[in-house]
């Protein structure tokens, strides 16, 4: 199950370098003044520096949400394509003969698969299903960061208002999200027809991995520089280059305190359903579990966006913004 979540959420947070210019539309409302500021990063004192800086990048994410509870509106509707992801992942298998819940009884198969895995009608469907979710992903991460950059500025900042400035670039974030999905795509594809080949399928993992790492600043480039998507990720791989330690940790603290409470869930999980012979119980467990789990990713997502603000801010200016060290600042609503 954690296998097909992780294929599910993966796309949401890679992206790939081979992006072609794409025109955006004249923005409606100004840019989130963050400051740009060639100063480079000093580093701090080596890994102990960055370490500190992860730490404080991880619990200062956690810190701005609480503060500002309203950001939680982009978790839900992460949720909402995350759900969608998820229904038509499972879709798909089960049109494949494939029982994505194999023993719960909440998904049945046809006796006769109606696709065949890996041929042009499987690639298609999982093509254009990635597309719109990795689209409705970018759409609202480049909300999220809109509205974060806005509070870090001591701004005021609407869901209506980043919803609103990410849609003056859509054309740019459509082209980011079709080169995500044939990515997701491909990988997807060679899982699939090769999963005994552990080696590859393990590659080509963590091929699009290094490529979402590298380019995790392409969506604040497009929405708070205004660039094109080359531009957007050229210098993304400049940031990276300055900050990739405090990327891994951060992310790693994130996923950590993310693993710990969905371990403390199972729980509960393997004591009501497993001991029972009731396929409707276990399948009624696994549900409030997976959905216990899917709220779970809704809220690290948010957290990552934050971390993502505070990151870029510091690759431009050398300096993490205030509120993640715990100076309140302008406590704006959202």
């Amino acid at each position: 199950m954690f296998a097909k979540l992780d294929g599910i959420i993966r796309h949401h947070f890679g992206w790939c370098p081979n992006a072609g210019t794409i025109r955006t539309a004249p923005r409606s409302i100004p840019t989130p003044p963050v400051a740009i500021n060639p100063t480079q990063p000093d580093g701090g004192a080596g890994g102990s520096g960055r370490l500190d800086r992860s730490f404080t990048l991880a619990t200062g994410s956690i810190r701005i949400l609480f503060l500002h509870k309203r950001l939680l509106w982009f978790s839900f509707l992460t949720g909402l394509v995350l759900l969608f992801s998820l229904i038509t992942t499972f879709g798909i298998q089960a049109l494949s003969g494939i029982s994505p819940l194999a023993g719960t009884g909440l998904v049945t198969v046809p006796d006769t698969p109606l696709l065949v895995e890996g041929s042009p009608t499987w690639l298609a469907l999982t093509f254009v299903f990635q597309l719109v979710a990795v689209f409705g992903s970018v759409f609202l991460l480049a909300g999220l960061i809109t509205c974060v950059a806005r509070l870090f500025s001591g701004q005021t900042a609407t869901l209506g208002e980043g919803l609103s400035h990410a849609k003056n670039y859509a054309g740019s974030l459509a082209g980011w999200a079709a080169i995500m999905a044939v990515a997701g795509t491909e990988q997807q594809f060679i899982a699939t027809l090769h999963p005994e080949d552990l080696l590859l399928v393990f590659i080509s993992m963590m091929v699009m991995g290094i490529f979402g790492l590298m380019t995790s600043f392409v969506i604040p480039f497009l929405v708070l520089e205004d660039r094109s998507l080359i531009s957007a990720f050229t210098g993304s791989i400049t940031i990276f280059r300055q900050t990739w330690a405090e990327i891994l940790f951060c992310m790693v603290s994130l996923w950590v305190f993310a693993f710990v409470i969905a371990f403390l869930a199972l729980i509960p999980t393997i004591a009501v359903g497993f001991p029972s012979d009731n396929t409707g119980l276990l399948g009624i467990t696994m549900g409030t579990y997976m959905v216990a789990v899917m709220v779970l990713i809704m809220i690290v997502t948010t957290l990552m966006g934050i971390a993502l603000v505070g990151l870029y801010t510091y690759g431009k200016t050398g300096r993490l913004p205030e509120m993640f060290e715990g100076k309140r600042g302008v406590v704006a609503p959202v």
